[in-house]
């Protein structure tokens, strides 16, 4: 679930409902991040990123059309990224 844009109103549609609830919830918050803490927002933004990580280091699809192979493949990408997150976050620095 995307919050909707800084500028939305109240539809007062038929088919607006949802979008109605969250626009009324963030103005009755006064703030978006109201928006996030209630529906976990950053927690699955996490998990997108992770997601995303993985199709572009793996690729987007499985390479085998078996599925006792994809199975074998599927444990094979998990050892991976199970190895990967071993290694623990990168140590950014700011250069100045």
């Amino acid at each position: 679930m995307i919050p909707p844009p800084s500028h939305a109103t109240v539809l007062n549609k038929e088919n607006s409902t949802w979008h109605d609830k969250i626009v009324s919830y963030i103005k009755e918050k006064g703030t978006v991040y109201a928006f996030h803490k209630k529906y976990d927002y950053g927690i699955r933004s996490k998990v997108e990123a992770q997601f995303s990580r993985i199709k572009r280091c793996i690729g987007p699809s499985l390479m085998t059309q078996k599925i006792e192979s994809q199975k074998v493949e599927m444990v094979i990408i998990a050892n991976i990224i199970n190895l990967w997150n071993s290694f623990g976050m990168a140590n950014s620095v700011k250069n100045v």
